[in-house]
């Protein structure tokens, strides 16, 4: 059975990515992509997703992320990206916590000729959008969550209105090729998560967990493998897996234990059996192997290709030198450096 890994992160480029390397290994992954966080501040990391996978070119995808500090125009940094050899775009901007901090709305004019851009060129992205709509009521949202700022009060969007902007921009934009992560945080609205798929015939859903999704699943999974074999073209499969520290600074949102969920997401959709991750009893769907092999595989190739793009040396070494002017600490310039040169050496 070929699996790609669609959705997982990288911060740890000083340790050669070493952790999700040896998890993709473990799980007898075919490939895997990294997906960047740059939206929040972070300019290193599409260098260093790009790193990532030019230390594996042939088995690593890679989606860059847009910067808001540099004043560039989201459709050019969009081209930039495809000419350094991204696979495709990744998008936190729909998480309440990166809205706080941005405050754009999906549907903003701002983001026209960037949708527009990406669905002439087919350039596919992969959007984090809402939270589970327990986080918006303080009796139900989890310790675990309010605790990493998850709670939404009455100072944030609204859990519906994010759902509303993706309509609307998706009218706009009906030839996106989009996929959206954590299963759209649909999971327990069956309904709904299948008229969003009728209605938007370009666009995916990823089982990235959320653990929430699979405890959902697991209240009738006679439906939900039915559900899933129906679907069987439109889910593919992530684990939003982590090389990162919880103390380095990286976002709260990348699992970091990556013996626990990876292993289960994917037993979770092979097998007809009791599950047990952490103080959560689930039980897996069973799935039929074509099906499997379209949501661990075929369905990624469809946005991404079968194989990684290649990456472009001059294109990268071209953005870090842009970025060294935004430097504003040692540590930034140093890790820059460092990144800089390895990427040298590599391409």
């Amino acid at each position: 059975m070929v699996i790609v890994d669609a959705h997982t992160h990288v911060g740890n480029f000083r340790n050669d990515f070493a952790p999700i390397h040896a998890l993709a290994e473990r799980l007898n992954y075919d490939k895997f992509a990294v997906l960047s966080l740059q939206c929040a501040g972070r300019l290193l990391q599409n260098l260093t997703c790009a790193l990532c996978k030019a230390m594996r070119p042939k088995t690593t995808y890679a989606f860059g992320g847009l910067d808001y500090l540099t004043g560039r125009d989201f459709a050019s940094q969009a081209a930039m990206m495809r000419e350094m050899g991204f696979d495709g775009i990744k998008m936190l901007e729909g998480k309440p916590t990166t809205r706080r901090l941005l405050g754009n709305a999906l549907d903003d004019p701002m983001y026209d000729g960037f949708f527009s851009y990406l669905e002439e060129t087919g350039f596919p992205v992969l959007l984090h959008i809402v939270d589970p709509p327990e986080f918006w009521d303080k009796d139900k949202v989890p310790d675990w969550a309010e605790e990493r700022g998850w709670y939404y009060g009455e100072n944030d969007v609204p859990y519906g209105q994010y759902y509303e902007e993706i309509e609307r921009m998706l009218n706009k934009h009906p030839k996106l090729k989009a996929i959206f992560a954590h299963f759209y945080f649909l999971s327990g609205e069956p309904d709904k998560a299948q008229k969003f798929l009728d209605d938007h015939p370009s666009v995916s859903i990823d089982i990235t967990a959320g653990i929430e999704m699979y405890e959902n699943f697991s209240k009738d999974p006679k439906f939900w493998r039915e559900f899933f074999i129906k679907n069987s073209d439109r889910i593919i499969f992530g684990t939003d897996s982590s090389d990162s520290d919880p103390d380095d600074g990286e976002p709260a949102d990348s699992k970091v234990d990556l013996s626990g969920y990876a292993g289960m997401e994917i037993d979770f959709v092979r097998f007809d059996k009791d599950l047990e991750i952490y103080d959560k009893k689930l039980h897996g769907l069973g799935l039929p192997d074509d099906v499997l092999q379209k949501i661990f595989a075929e369905n990624y190739y469809g946005y991404a290709g079968r194989e990684p793009k290649k990456l472009n040396a001059a294109a990268i070494t071209n953005e870090a030198e842009f970025l060294r002017g935004f430097m504003k600490k040692e540590k930034d310039v140093n890790d820059l450096e460092y990144i800089a040169e390895r990427l040298k050496k590599i391409l």
